[in-house]
């Protein structure tokens, strides 16, 4: 099997998109988080020192000012970085999100046709909203959350070094338990419902895509019943999936609770004798940093908190990636054998369609034609006989079956040459019968069919297609947005703006399908000197038009 050029998104990848803006985010949030903890434990031992200072009389010789002055800078740094953390990382994840989006263009924009009719409405939603939200959410409820819960345990297990050298053993365990294998439990019990969710969450919002479109009808047969028992029923296994996954959330945070209190247990054990009756403190301890080691252990309980539900960001994110991948695995053959053109492009009993109207012989019926370097060929038919079918079947956006020839070479859909073969799209240029206009500037819509064209190519192109009075009436020239954020356009200037991206791509074949619509007698005549020209005419020249034009007078019919 032939290979296609790679463009795997991966987490690495989505960590090197703009590593300098995540750095600068989490840079920040962790002073913050490290001051949260150390606000905690100075607070603890600034409020147990003011105390024992004051019973034992050096209450006027205590410093108040530089604890209170620390636990001031520490509250102010924890505020401020969390503001900046938040602004720092949504910016990130702002700029990752249009990446994203421009890379699923970039892949849609390579599909086959035939692939972008296979996906519905509902599953590509899901793929632009709901798996592109899960991606972008992964360094935030995952990478950065473990890597503060990671600085706030190696803050404990020094602190402790220093204060209770023989508990920072018992720290070690403790951040290997919080940091290790309560995440990967918890993943490894919910991994499945997770997917599961996001499996549910996708085929639901097809069903919803689909019901807008059908409801009438629904309603009018009396299926409405039925299919609103078949979405209630989806909505009930997502509900029982969400369940699952929230009861292994709440037991992990349970656990997680569990263990920082044993920590405390365990340090108290370390620290305290029972002596006569009365607990006393072990010589070499103070009291203060005793405390102050209590309520760091609080403070790090705070930051591993959010581990406890990172599991359920981690699957999604894992399912969003591979969902989107699959985009890029669908596209075209880079790599396929060349299809260069012959001196004849020749089909027989082509059949073209989709899936169903190839098994029905419904769409084309066993067409045969020929087109010659240089010639053109018109084809003509009834309405519905499947002219434009047969265009869109050779720009290769329908499958089809059947044999079509370039010279004395067979192409057939196990090569894949025309539905699915780069080599063949770049030598097409195919004007579809209701082409789109673009909300982007007139420049950028031109350069679909040409992206390295320059300002002067563009222009010369509009004034053949007698477009130039009215580009130089526009307000900015080819940079003028169109649409309904713009300029608005004619259909006639649409679709000469249209056949303009196809005279600019300069392909061998080109595929017009009804060129002439909305066109005045002038505007005719000019679009047929423009395709008849040195400058832009085509090796092989196939249309479709129900009106007379002077192209006519050189192009063979062929009736489907």
């Amino acid at each position: 099997m032939p290979k296609r050029k790679s463009n795997v998104l991966t987490f690495k990848s989505l960590l090197l998109q703009n590593p300098f803006g995540l750095i600068v985010a989490a840079s920040i949030g962790a002073i913050a988080s490290l001051a949260a903890v150390a606000l905690l434990g100075i607070s603890g031992w600034f409020l147990s020192a003011a105390g024992l200072a004051a019973v034992v009389g050096t209450a006027l010789t205590f410093d108040f000012l530089t604890p209170g002055a620390l636990v001031r800078l520490m509250a102010i740094l924890r505020t401020a970085g969390r503001y900046g953390e938040q602004v720092f990382s949504h910016d990130h994840l702002l700029g990752l999100l249009r990446t994203l989006r421009l890379w699923v263009w970039d892949q849609r924009k390579n599909l086959p046709f035939i692939e972008l009719n296979k996906q519905t409405k509902g599953d590509l939603l899901q793929r632009l909203i709901g798996d592109l939200d899960q991606i972008i959410k992964w360094p935030l409820a995952v990478v950065m959350p473990w890597l503060y819960a990671s600085l706030g345990c190696l803050s404990l297990v020094v602190l402790s070094a220093f204060i209770v050298p023989t508990l920072w053993p018992w720290v070690v365990v403790f951040s290997a338990i919080q940091l290790v294998l309560l995440p990967w439990l918890a993943h490894r019990l919910c991994c499945v419902s997770v997917f599961k969710m996001q499996a549910l969450s996708t085929h639901r919002r097809a069903r919803f895509m689909s019901v807008f479109g059908a409801l009438i009808t629904l309603t009018i047969r009396g299926s409405w019943t039925g299919y609103a028992r078949k979405l209630q029923t989806l909505d009930n296994r997502q509900k029982e999936e969400q369940a699952r996954i929230q009861r292994t959330s709440s037991a992990a945070k349970y656990l997680t609770q569990i263990t920082t209190f044993a920590l405390i247990a365990v340090t108290l054990r370390q620290v305290l004798s029972y002596t006569d009756g009365v607990l006393v403190l072990d010589q070499g301890i103070q009291a203060t940093w005793l405390v102050a080691l209590l309520l760091v252990m609080l403070a790090v309980n705070e930051l591993i908190q959010p581990l406890s539900i990172a599991f359920i960001a981690q699957g999604q994110s894992k399912v969003g990636l591979r969902r989107l991948n699959q985009i890029a695995e669908q596209g075209v053959n880079e790599e396929a054998p060349a299809c260069k053109l012959g001196v004849t492009i020749r089909f027989e009993d082509l059949v073209g369609g989709y899936r169903q109207d190839i098994q029905q012989k419904t769409s084309l019926m066993g067409i045969n034609g020929d087109v010659s370097l240089g010639e053109s060929l018109r084809v003509v038919g009834k309405s519905g006989a499947g002219k434009s079918t047969l265009l869109a079947t050779l720009a290769g956006d329908l499958p089809f079956s059947g044999y079509v020839y370039l010279g004395d070479r067979n192409l057939d859909e196990r090569e894949a040459s025309i539905t699915s073969n780069a080599h063949w799209y770049k030598q097409v240029a195919y004007l579809p019968q209701n082409p789109i206009i673009f909300q982007q500037s007139l420049a950028s819509n031109l350069r679909l069919g040409a992206p390295s064209a320059t300002d002067q190519e563009l222009v010369n192109v509009l004034r053949v297609l007698g477009l130039g009075e009215w580009l130089e009436s526009l307000p900015n020239g080819l940079d003028t947005l169109l649409g309904a954020q713009g300029r608005d356009v004619s259909g006639g200037q649409a679709r000469r703006i249209a056949l303009g991206r196809v005279l600019l791509r300069k392909a061998p074949l080109m595929l017009l399908d009804e060129p002439f619509d909305g066109l005045d007698s002038a505007s005719i005549q000019r679009v047929c000197d423009a395709i008849s020209s040195h400058s832009y005419s085509p090796d092989y020249l196939i249309y479709v038009s129900h009106i007379d034009s002077p192209l006519d007078q050189m192009a063979m019919p062929l009736k489907v």
